[in-house]
This record gives structure tokens, C-alpha cells and sequence, in this order.
């Protein structure tokens, strides 16, 4: 008996939830989002020349609809800036704005998957607060595959996963199903 297909489509190596540091930001976003961050651009830069650091965050929860709790922070948010100044750069406004609005179109579905993965490791997690601010670290992660929620085989993706931290945030676990094709 051969092995079974799980139906996803493979995305691993696909943006916007993998950028390839050669020629990164090399892909195209679909019109239809690229009008959106367009629109948002525009909108906001009429009464002044430029978005600043400053600004980010509320372009983020205001004009996308990300919670605040999700939006980057140090230096993930000024990677979004014209290196040597506090000035947006455009083209990664659209690049992270098209990763942004795909959180926001699937957070509904990111919420139900991280909830039961904590439900899993504490039934009572859900009287605690803000499962957003939540972190995986490798001992919830042995404790999954214990309980048999997630195959061994996925320690070393969710080890990755992290962007070289050593734990997973809901951010992070986004991309991770991103990559393996949760939202094709």
C-alpha cells in the first residue's frame, strides 16, 4: 500500500510565506490585492509625501484590519523602511501588505488550528487570555506528537519555522501553513 496524498498543494517554496533571498520580492501579487495596498498607499500619502515608521502600525489595524497584537513590531517593523531612514519603502509595503492581507483573509482558520493545538495542551487555555501572544516552544511541540495531535515528522518544520527563534508564534504558524498549502 503505497502512500496517501493529503490533498494540499505543495507551497513550501512559494511567496509570500517563503522569500528567496536571491532576487527576494521577485513575484508577482495578484492584481486584485496589489489595487487594495494601492488604494491604501494613495489614500494616505495625499494630505503628506510619506508614510513613517510612525505610521505602520496604524495603516496595519486601521486600513488592513490586522489585530494590534499581531502587527510587527523592532525590527521586523523597520525592515519595512527605506534603509537610513524612518520612510516606508513602497515595493516592501506591497510585498508585506500582500502577506498582511492574506492574514487577515485567513485568520479565522489560523485561530480555529491554533486554538485546538492549545486546547490540546491545556483544555483550559481558553479562560487564560489571548491565544494570539501565545508561543510554542519544543516541549509543547514533544507534547503534541505525544499525544499524537501532530506526526514526529513535523518537529523539525515547526523547529524551522521559528525564523531561528526558538519558539513558534501565531505569525509564524500562519506561514507555516501557508507553506504547506493550507490556503491554496
Amino acid at each position: 500500500m503505497g502512500k496517501r496524498k493529503s490533498g494540499l498543494e505543495v507551497t513550501a517554496l512559494t511567496p509570500p510565506f517563503y522569500t528567496s533571498p536571491i532576487g527576494s520580492n521577485a513575484y508577482n501579487i495578484p492584481e486584485e490585492y496589489e489595487a487594495i495596498l494601492l488604494d491604501i498607499y494613495t489614500r494616505y500619502t495625499e494630505e503628506k509625501p510619506d508614510i513613517h515608521l510612525s505610521d505602520i502600525t496604524k495603516l496595519l489595524v486601521d486600513e488592513i484590519g490586522i489585530p494590534e497584537n499581531l502587527v510587527p513590531k523592532g525590527d521586523e517593523l523597520t525592515s519595512w523602511l527605506i534603509p537610513g531612514t524612518d520612510i516606508l519603502d513602497f515595493e516592501k509595503w506591497l510585498y508585506k501588505g500582500y502577506f498582511y492581507l492574506l492574514l487577515r483573509e485567513h485568520i479565522d482558520e489560523v485561530d480555529m488550528i491554533w486554538e485546538d493545538l492549545w486546547i490540546t495542551l491545556d483544555p483550559k487555555i481558553i479562560e487564560k487570555g489571548d491565544l494570539r501572544s501565545k508561543r510554542l516552544y519544543l516541549t509543547h511541540i514533544n507534547k503534541l506528537i505525544s499525544v499524537g495531535k501532530i506526526d514526529a515528522n513535523s518537529i523539525g518544520m515547526l523547529q524551522t519555522g521559528g525564523g531561528g527563534k526558538v519558539y513558534v508564534d501565531f505569525i509564524d504558524f500562519f506561514k507555516l501553513l501557508g507553506r504547506i498549502g493550507a490556503f491554496s
